[in-house]
């Protein structure tokens, strides 16, 4: 990533929390990590001010039923305790957590803090699709 020297400082210092030496861009660009045993989370910095941040979390339901609908959708409102992070399918199906969050707002600490965060939801998320499966 040529030129987003904010994101490179961010990410070093997000390795240095993490306790990596180093966490190298992947073939596109982005930075992968794995939080717990399963839980991957991705950091992408398109315009060194922000940096996107995506966590896959399951395939969409096919048919699911009201109330695996209504936890999804009631975490995309505004008072939703994983804001500013939300909810979204992907263009292969798959259900996954995103927001974009603003360099300037954010240490390698703070950022390590978000991802593990970040990561519990996911798992929670899974445990809930899980039970409908």
């Amino acid at each position: 990533m040529p030129g987003l020297e904010k994101t490179k400082a961010l990410i070093g210092d997000f390795a240095a929390a993490l306790g990596l030496e180093t966490l190298p861009p992947d073939d596109d660009g982005g930075y992968q990590v794995t939080v717990g045993d399963d839980t991957d989370v991705m950091l992408y910095g398109g315009d060194d001010e922000t940096v996107l941040v995506v966590a896959p979390i399951a395939p969409l339901p096919r048919n699911p039923e009201y109330g695996t609908v209504m936890y999804l959708l009631r975490n995309n409102l505004f008072d939703s305790s994983i804001m500013p992070f939300q909810v979204a399918a992907d263009d292969e199906g798959g259900l996954v957590l995103w927001a974009r969050l603003a360099i300037a707002d954010l240490t390698g600490d703070s950022l390590a803090s978000i991802v593990k965060g970040l990561a519990e939801e996911v798992e929670e998320m899974r445990g809930v699709l899980d039970e409908e499966a």
